[in-house]
């Protein structure tokens, strides 16, 4: 059967129990590795120093016997080695005959006399392995020897300490093993059960859930995740009360203006409303309202809409000006307003029609909500950014400026004022859109100022 066939493999607890045990088997084994190599080494150098003093040793005692003695006799030699030589040693000596003299192996002594034949067969087993060394006195040739060490093991000492080295290494493995197969278990079950929990609340959420809570998390990574769940649950909760508020003011004001259109077309219909100029022209109206408020509507989708790529150029503030200034010049003589405009810069990196329609609402909103006065657009550098403000005379109370961007908010509860409450909004999308934000503030000599900051260098997203 396939892997995905089994869920529990695929689970967080065996996935995480299985890349903690074998972290930990591997370190083991790295461990093990390099002890391994570690005590091969030292028992190399061993073997090497113990061979050199050894060699030494025979040469000083089998040249002295010729000096002085002027034979290789067994007997002679075994006196004059007694008590030089470990367990773990070996000595093998043939005379100018090739005849074995002496052979001393793992603590037992053999003379020419019995041990010829345990001599042969020494040399046979052992003889590839031997490095033999002439020995020659006043250019006569005595006979050689081969010396050495049969291993560091072969002392009981050494044999002991081998066998403790073996049994702690494979007894430490085993217990390490076993810990790490607790302590992985152990924290995977507690890292499972709170990406679970996690999880469970995740899904509550995408049911629609927005009451959701999740206990103390320890895992830095997954506390994380939960905090940003809990915030995405308030900011969902929020996005549908404002949604359903929203929906409920379109609503409104489309029920006001189409019950209105249809009492007055009932009446004319029904001959108890004449048709009047008047009256028709109240009825246009109406529709104009409802067709401004289907047009921001769709405006502000568009702009919000993730597909919505702006199309930045380089902006020039003066002509920019001046086309506000034609579109508002007739309706700011009637509001006793006058447009003055100020730039300090010479082009702004931008979408120009949609700075165009923000700048347009926000002196549309100067001209239906500020005091007769003059509006002043300026354009300025500040910092890495572009300020564009727009200020107008007359303040907004302090307690409405947080309402001031929302959806469908005209100021006052009234819903017979003008405008669709879209306006500003519309312009902090448009801000967003281009990489900046907008700002207002009432200036301490009683004025209203929006400011639009956009960045000098956004990139657009791809």
């Amino acid at each position: 059967m396939k892997y995905k066939s089994f869920p529990f493999f695929q689970g967080l607890f065996f996935q995480g129990f299985l890349a903690f045990f074998t972290g930990t088997v591997f370190v083991l084994g790295c461990l093990v590795g390099f002890l391994y190599w570690g005590v091969s080494t030292s028992i190399q150098g061993w073997n090497r120093q113990e061979n050199q003093s050894i060699q030494e040793t025979v040469r000083q005692v089998l040249t002295e016997l010729v000096r002085t003695k002027n034979s290789l006799e067994g007997s002679l030699i075994e006196k004059a080695i007694a008590g030089k030589l470990s367990s773990s040693a070996f000595v093998y000596v043939e005379d100018a005959k090739g005849t074995v003299v002496y052979l001393y192996r793992q603590g037992e002594v053999i003379r020419s006399e019995s041990g010829t034949g345990q001599g042969k067969n020494f040399l046979r087993r052992h003889g590839k392995d031997l490095e033999f060394q002439e020995l020659r006195e006043g250019g006569t040739y005595w006979g050689r020897y081969a010396a050495g060490t049969l291993g560091f093991e072969m002392t009981e000492s050494n044999a002991q300490l081998l066998a403790n080295i073996k049994r702690s290494t494979v007894g430490g493995m085993l217990v390490s093993l076993l810990l790490a197969f607790l302590v992985g278990f152990t924290f995977s079950r507690r890292i499972a059960t709170q990406s679970r929990i996690v999880a469970e609340g995740l899904t509550r959420i995408s049911e629609g859930k927005r009451d959701i809570t999740f206990p103390s998390i320890l895992v830095r990574e997954l506390q994380s995740i939960a905090r940003n769940a809990e915030l995405l649950q308030s900011q969902l909760a929020r996005e549908e009360s404002l949604r359903r508020q929203w929906t409920s003011d379109i609503a409104h004001d489309l029920r006001t203006p189409v019950s209105a259109l249809r009492g007055q077309l009932e009446g004319i219909l029904d001959g108890v409303l004449p048709p009047t100029p008047e009256r028709m022209q109240k009825i246009y109206r109406e529709v104009l309202r409802m067709q401004s408020l289907v047009q921001d509507l769709a405006e502000l989708s568009r702009i919000e809409s993730p597909e919505f790529k702006p199309s930045f150029t380089l902006v020039s503030p003066s002509k920019l000006f001046a086309d506000l200034s034609s579109r508002f010049e007739v309706l700011a003589g009637q509001k006793g307003c006058a447009l003055k405009g100020r730039w300090q810069v010479e082009s702004v990196w931008a979408d120009e029609k949609l700075l165009f329609r923000a700048l347009s609402n926000l002196v549309q909103n100067a001209l239906q909500y500020g005091k007769p006065g003059d509006i002043e657009v300026v354009f300025e550098s500040d910092g890495d950014h572009y300020s564009i403000q727009v200020t107008n005379p007359g303040t907004i109370p302090e307690e409405r400026v947080p309402f001031l961007f929302s959806r469908m908010y005209r100021g006052n509860s009234s819903r017979n004022e003008e405008g669709t409450g879209l306006g500003l909004a519309i312009v902090e999308a448009i801000a967003k859109a281009l990489g900046g934000r907008v700002e207002f503030q009432n200036t301490l000599d009683a004025k209203s100022r929006f400011r639009i900051l956009l960045h000098k260098n956004f990139t657009q997203p791809t």
